[in-house]
């Protein structure tokens, strides 16, 4: 008897966990009220009526104005979040905020960050609701109501998350917040390891034939005494293997095309300043990639008409698997956009000019800035790909 009310008792606990689930996704799905629980920085919320209903709505407090200046100071190519943390203490901005009654200041590199992240203090417009398009969001509202003022919550359900517009108004232009968004993306991409000293290209080398990361080596020549480095490829070691295991190419070389190639690609965005409505090459290709994948999902789907079960479900599958590749690079081409448009040149320029007197560290962090990678092999020479 004792067993069955235990167990009846877990049951009415998951099913009330349930309800109260559903309800909370159910509201914030319908309205763009706060939906109560941790005080967001730079928000306080109040009461309000919006639409004949009564809810909780986000207003800036007293530290919206921190978010701002965090938000312009990130953008910056050369800017780190332990710039930003450096900037508030310099200045007294403090991050605090309230857990449990009792008052933190919240000032680390992961706090910033999520602030980074969070659309609620975006001011959406069109181009974020493409950006939240391009992530594969559910999207609930229109396109109309990305106004360039108010800000978006993103919620998390059932393994789905949707994308409402919400009822406040955001704290930071769509421009300087997708731009931040870019920054952020790239930069989980580049390692940051100690691994930095060996090359100020370590994280971005690249097999030019099977991708994967080519990692610099050294050995000792007995009869000079001196220390060499070379090249080695690990998608070699892997099961698929690869044309060969150590590169010809030496370090030196990469790095010196690698520097030529920054060194034109500085020029060549002084220049788009110059016209900003000459084409973009790599813009241009991304184009032509998306209409080549349109034509053949179109070609596509004129055979399913005709189509049995087995073919039907091939083109299905390959019709998606298209799909993928096209809004990737839709993303890549939406980013190049928004950079080609936002990149500031003068504080790269400065240190390019006195590269030889950079510390390896420090070239690796410029590289940073400009590079997504770099695809080398004995057969195809050296790629440099831009990240801007």
């Amino acid at each position: 008897m004792r067993n069955n009310l235990l167990n009846f008792a877990e049951f009415e606990r998951e099913t009330i966990a349930a309800r109260v689930a559903d309800a909370y996704s159910t509201r914030a799905r319908e309205t763009g009220f706060y939906q109560g629980g941790k005080t967001y920085y730079g928000f306080t919320s109040e009461r309000r009526t919006v639409n004949g209903k009564t809810g909780s709505v986000l207003v800036p407090s007293e530290q919206a104005e921190s978010v701002k200046i965090a938000y312009d100071l990130y953008q910056k190519p050369s800017t780190s979040l332990k710039d930003v943390i450096e900037y508030f203490k310099e200045n007294d901005i403090y991050t605090l905020s309230k857990h449990n009654g009792e008052v933190k200041d919240n000032m680390d590199r992961s706090h910033i960050s999520r602030i980074l992240e969070s659309p609620l203090y975006v001011r959406a417009d069109k181009e974020v609701y493409a950006f939240f398009v391009s992530k594969g969001y559910e999207i609930l509202d229109d396109i109309e109501a990305y106004d360039g003022i108010h800000g978006v919550f993103i919620h998390r359900a059932s393994g789905v998350t949707f994308v409402k517009v919400g009822y406040h108004e955001g704290l930071v232009d769509a421009s300087v917040w997708l731009a931040v968004q870019d920054k952020k993306a790239h930069n989980k991409r580049i390692p940051n390891n100690a691994n930095t000293n060996h090359s100020w290209l370590t994280g971005f080398l690249k097999c030019g034939h099977c991708g994967y990361h080519l990692e610099i080596h050294y050995y000792d020549n007995a009869k000079s005494g001196k220390r060499y480095r070379y090249l080695r490829d690990s998608g070699a070691y892997r099961k698929e293997g690869c044309v060969k295991k150590f590169l010809k190419t030496r370090p030196e070389e990469v790095e010196s095309a690698a520097l030529q190639a920054m060194r034109d690609r500085i020029d060549q965005l002084v220049i788009a300043k110059r016209s900003a409505d000459a084409p973009d090459a790599d813009t241009e290709a991304l184009r032509a990639e998306i209409i080549k994948i349109d034509e053949e999902i179109r070609k596509l789907m004129k055979k399913l008409a005709d189509a049995d079960t087995v073919l039907f479900e091939y083109i299905q599958n390959t019709v998606n698997e298209l799909h993928e590749q096209k809004a990737a690079l839709e993303r890549k081409m939406q980013a190049k956009a928004r950079k080609r448009r936002t990149v500031d040149t003068a504080p790269l320029e400065k240190p390019m000019k006195h590269w030889d007197k950079l510390s390896i560290p420090e070239k690796h962090e410029l590289a940073a800035v400009m590079l997504e990678a770099v695809y080398v092999s004995d057969e195809n020479g050296i790629e440099v790909k831009f990240s801007i």
